[in-house]
């Protein structure tokens, strides 16, 4: 059995390897209990928890967003965004970790819930704001249902875990690959 200030050590170890992307799991870290611990050590535990969830919260909407910069079509698009919701596993794993006290814990979930709802909104509202322009129809259909179909907020869903997307309901409807043609360019 440890000490409290040893499992609060513990996860403080972590979360600074976490926030920065070293390779640390969440899996086994201690069970933290607020009472035994003086309330300005909680406060500034919970700062540095609130501030390593907001680091990797940024860093994973950087690596998304340059992964749908760089994705050359629909399938590019639905990949960026499947890796995205992998990359959201391990922030509501440590938002929700069961080493915090229960409050807290979904509380934080919670945050992070909403902060991905919000990128998905955001995600749905550029390509509406692409139709409104004027943008190609055909093209612009084809992001939306690409957003839609692969949307972030499927890592919420309860009993949501890593995501294997080699995975298929074989009962569900087929998936296909859906590539639209630019402009014919003449020879």
């Amino acid at each position: 059995m440890t000490s409290h200030g040893d499992d609060l050590q513990t996860w403080v170890t972590f979360l600074r390897r976490w926030r920065t992307e070293q390779s640390a799991t969440p899996g086994g870290l201690p069970k933290l209990v607020e009472a035994a611990l003086p309330a300005d050590g909680w406060a500034r535990f919970v700062a540095m928890l609130t501030g390593a969830l907001d680091q990797r919260l940024k860093l994973w909407a950087d690596g998304l967003l340059a992964a749908m910069a760089a994705a050359g079509d629909e399938f590019e698009w639905a990949r960026a965004l499947v890796q995205g919701r992998r990359g959201l596993a391990s922030i509501r794993a440590v938002a929700g970790s069961p080493g915090l006290p229960e409050p807290l814990g979904r509380h934080l979930l919670g945050l992070v819930d909403a902060q991905i709802e919000l990128v998905q909104r955001a995600l749905e509202d550029g390509v509406e704001q692409l139709r409104r322009q004027g943008g190609d129809g055909p093209l612009v259909h084809a992001r939306m249902r690409t957003v839609r179909e692969n949307p972030l907020t499927a890592s919420t869903a309860p009993g949501s875990g890593p995501v294997d997307e080699w995975a298929t309901d074989p009962t569900g409807p087929a998936r296909r690959r859906i590539i639209v043609a630019g402009p014919a360019t003449p020879d």
